[in-house]
C-alpha cells in the first residue's frame, strides 16, 4: 500500500519470491488490497503463468452466515467468473453469524454454487463458536494480528483462552489436512 492506494508494481516482487518457491506459498491478502491483487492476478494472467512453473493458484475465499450471506454469495459468484478456468478454490463457509442457509436452501444447493462445483477444491467449515468465549477470543487474536501459535505461547493470555484457542486451531487445521491429500 502506498497510503490508501495499492501500488501493483509492488506484487511484481511478491510474483517473483512466488515463483522461485520450492514450497507452498500462502498470501493472505487481507480485505483492503484484495480488489487490487486480484485485478493484477487477472490481469497479469499470473495463474498461467505460474501453472507454466510448476506452481498452481489456488484461492480461498469465504461465505459467511447471516446478514453477510448475500453479500459474500455474490463476492464468490463475482470472484469465480473473473479468475481463469485454471483457477481453483478452497471455499470457507463460515458459520459464526448464522447457518449459511438461504430460502431453504445450504449451500450446496444453492445456484451459485452449483454453477461452479467443478472448480471448488474443498469446502471447510468454520464452526459456529460461542461468541462470548470463542468467537471473542479468536476475535481478539485476530485484531491484535497473531497467528495461533502466538496467542497460544503468550503467557500474559488466560490459560482458558488459550485452550479455546488451541481447540480452534485444531478444528480448523484438522480441515485444512483433510483436504491437502485432495489437492497434492
Amino acid at each position: 500500500m502506498e497510503g490508501d492506494n495499492v501500488d501493483p508494481r509492488k506484487f511484481d516482487n511478491l510474483v517473483e519470491l512466488i515463483s522461485k518457491s520450492k514450497t507452498d506459498v500462502i498470501i493472505d491478502s487481507g480485505a483492503s488490497t484484495f480488489v487490487g491483487l486480484s485485478h493484477y492476478l487477472i490481469s497479469n494472467r499470473v495463474s498461467t503463468m505460474l501453472k507454466e512453473n510448476g506452481h498452481e493458484l489456488v484461492i480461498h475465499t469465504v461465505v459467511t452466515g447471516g446478514q453477510a450471506l448475500s453479500d459474500t454469495l455474490n463476492g464468490f459468484n463475482k470472484i469465480m467468473k473473473q479468475f481463469p478456468g485454471d483457477v481453483s478454490f478452497i471455499v470457507w463457509l463460515n458459520l459464526f453469524w448464522g447457518k449459511v442457509e438461504m430460502n431453504g436452501k445450504d449451500f450446496e444447493s444453492m445456484k451459485a454454487y452449483v454453477d461452479n462445483k467443478s472448480r471448488v477444491s474443498a469446502l471447510l467449515r468454520i464452526p459456529e463458536y460461542k461468541p462470548e468465549t470463542f468467537g471473542r477470543d479468536l476475535r481478539e487474536m485476530l485484531q491484535d494480528k497473531l497467528t495461533f501459535d502466538e496467542a497460544i505461547a503468550k503467557p500474559e493470555i488466560l490459560i482458558m483462552v488459550r485452550q479455546r484457542l488451541k481447540i480452534i486451531r485444531d478444528d480448523l487445521f484438522k480441515q485444512l489436512e483433510s483436504i491437502e491429500a485432495v489437492l497434492a
